[in-house]
């Protein structure tokens, strides 16, 4: 009798992969989907070879290669920092300036700064006769990648690393329309201020059944901001977030205006290692006498939540810490690429741009995308690695996933025991239709035996 061959375990996922190719919508799309088990080679693998889009699973990358080689634990310091030997006079003044230097934390925020305020207060403090300068230079002075879109660069996820960042480096921002349809519609509160910026204002007042939106141009160190949208008439107002152009000057001004709060008096005017630097150079002080620090949260916080909420610009700076202890004074992408082929992934066709994917010109190949995450799955720190994922499907999956125009991307671990990629580019079907589908592909996938059984 003829031997019948048995049905692969992978069947369902080739069916579902063939299936979702020829459907109207995905035609023209590049389908990629691979998935390991135990071994070093994918048990399955859909077009796993060729390069693709990531969007922000390139982040898994990222956030694995820092945890890897930084360890979990890894703190990044902000320092309070003082021109001349810190001593005050009768009145209480201090004769020098207060100096800022980042050490590239992506989460410092603001509170910090009100409780350096405030220990300052409490150790006598009344005039600072010199300025609040904030230096910078941890990080390199070109904040943004080359490959960024211009018009993502101003807007709240375009915000770039920089060697000091404060409250994500972004500002709110509401519109209320005018009275007449075509006329500006007016700020209606910005927050922070900025007040040193200057402001272009060409939003428009719409009819009242239209869509409202809202965006912002500047870019980096910017003098101004130049606003863009559609207001409809009513009482709602048109809200977006925008990335500060200089992150160390509003910290500068921040740190002044919380000094002032506290009844120190700052003498001098804010200013930034940069824009002294950039002038004459005068004036620009030696940071020598430390006043005050504050170390970050762990790598493994930091990492949980850009897992969470994606952001860019703390991806960035994880980036950027790399170069910091590299010998060769290689780039974020050369260590990235180094450290993987030693461990065994090939990364033929690799090409970063950034450390966030937000760049278009990003490519990563599925089944390496899927390689550093397995590899990361068996690793000392691949529990915790796998503990900062987002959990899907009632916590039977864990991933990260990148979302840009026509791109969908999802990289993680099904609690089956396998390490998966998917990534679909140049899609034209509906956003429902393309998760109907996803969520197929994932069934397919913890539908699969335990990989201990």
């Amino acid at each position: 009798m003829p031997t019948i061959a048995k049905p692969s375990l992978y069947a369902e996922l080739e069916q579902v992969m063939a299936a979702m190719q020829v459907e109207d919508g995905f035609t023209a799309a590049s389908l990629g989907l691979v998935v390991f088990a135990d071994e070093e080679e994918p048990v399955f693998s859909y077009r796993g070879n060729e390069a693709m889009t990531p969007a922000s699973t390139l982040k898994a990358v990222t956030s694995a290669t820092a945890m890897a080689m930084l360890g979990p634990e890894h703190r990044f310091t902000t320092t309070l920092t003082a021109s001349a030997p810190w001593k005050l006079d009768a009145e209480g003044a201090y004769d020098g300036d207060l100096v800022i230097l980042g050490g590239g934390d992506p989460i410092f925020t603001s509170v910090t700064l009100a409780k350096w305020a405030e220990e300052l207060k409490a150790k006598g403090l009344k005039t600072v006769k010199g300025r609040v300068v904030t230096d910078a230079a941890y990080f390199p002075e070109q904040m943004i990648p080359n490959a960024w879109d211009w018009g993502d660069v101003s807007n709240y996820y375009g915000a770039g690393p920089c060697g000091f960042n404060l409250d994500f480096n972004r500002f709110d921002v509401s519109f209320s329309p005018a009275d007449t349809v075509g006329l500006p519609g007016t700020i209606a509160e910005m927050t922070p201020p900025l007040p040193w910026l200057s402001r272009a204002n060409f939003t428009l007042t719409a009819e009242t059944e239209s869509d409202g939106w809202l965006s912002v141009y500047g870019g980096p160190y910017a003098a101004a901001l130049t606003f863009r949208g559609q207001v409809p008439l009513g009482d709602e107002l048109v809200s977006a977030q925008g990335a500060i152009p200089d992150p160390a000057y509003h910290g500068a001004e921040s740190f002044k205006s919380l000094l002032e709060l506290e009844g120190i008096d700052v003498v001098g005017e804010s200013t930034t290692r940069r824009r002294l630097a950039t002038g004459n150079g005068a004036g620009l002080p030696e940071a020598t006498h430390v006043l005050l620090a504050h170390p970050s949260a762990s790598l493994q916080e930091i990492v949980r939540y850009l897992h969470r909420t994606s952001d860019n610009m703390v991806t960035e700076c994880l980036f950027q810490e790399l170069t910091k202890a590299d010998s060769l004074n290689r780039s974020g992408s050369e260590i990235i690429k180094r450290y993987w082929e030693k461990q065994g992934v090939p990364f033929y066709g690799l090409r970063m741009e950034d450390g966030s994917g937000l760049a278009r010109a990003d490519d990563i190949r599925p089944v390496d995308l899927a390689k550093v995450l397995w590899l990361v799955g068996r690793s000392t720190f691949g529990d915790v690695f796998k503990g900062t994922l987002n959990a899907y499907h009632n916590g039977r999956l864990r991933w990260k996933g990148g979302a840009m125009s026509r791109v969908r991307a999802y990289t993680g671990y099904s609690d089956n025991g396998y390490t998966f990629a998917l990534m679909i580019n140049h899609y034209e079907a509906s956003a429902d239709r393309l998760a109907n589908w996803r969520r197929r592909i994932m069934e397919s996938v913890m539908a699969l035996p335990s990989v201990s059984e």
